[in-house]
């Protein structure tokens, strides 16, 4: 499959498992304080998530489609290396947490990468980004083996019905009599007689 398929199925996964780590080291850092803190922290655009999951599912949906059409056709390509797909959510957590502090504050947050909610978010981005990692590859592969299933299923039957073709054509040529008015014409003959 080729990388677009890939980059469509696993970015999505490695966004969701990122920010359900942002989720997570925020609630083992404040504990039952969880809310006061992110809203301290200018966490509001979470209400707006149910519509990025919808862009995310759409684009995991269209990946899978890609990886089967490239299956279909024969297409093979490069893969994407796990490192590069454990570097994207490290430098996105981290740009999402300078971005959140600066739109609430207006001031650039240089000691937010000192707190606890960031070292504790950054430390959970690569366990996230290695089952984001582990769940694209599975849902790729699942599409990939289906399809092969599918068309090897597909090739003998193809074949047999051209060979089923083939046999009832001579049957039918036969049972006209065409064969046998086609019987003495044929390359002349060799001898001399």
């Amino acid at each position: 499959m080729r990388r677009r398929s890939a980059w469509l199925v696993s970015l999505p996964l490695v966004v969701l498992g990122s920010l359900l780590a942002h989720e997570l080291a925020y609630v083992v850092v404040a504990g039952e304080h969880v809310d006061a803190l992110l809203a301290e922290t200018g966490h509001g655009y979470f209400s707006q998530l149910p519509a990025a999951a919808l862009l995310g599912l759409s684009c995991v949906i269209l990946g899978l489609g890609l990886a089967a059409l490239d299956q279909v056709r024969g297409v093979r390509g490069k893969s994407i290396p796990a490192w590069l797909i454990a570097l994207v959510p490290l430098a996105g957590f981290t740009l999402q947490e300078h971005a959140e502090r600066f739109v609430h504050s207006g001031d650039v947050p240089w000691a937010a990468a000192l707190e606890a909610t960031f070292i504790v978010g950054l430390a959970l981005q690569l366990p996230f980004a290695a089952l984001a990692f582990v769940a694209a590859r599975a849902l790729l592969r699942t599409v990939v083996a289906v399809v092969a299933a599918l068309q090897k299923q597909q090739q003998p039957v193809g074949r047999n019905r051209v060979r089923s073709r083939r046999a009832v054509c001579v049957r039918a040529a036969a049972a006209t009599g065409l064969s046998r008015s086609l019987a003495p014409r044929g390359p002349p003959s060799l001898s001399i007689a």
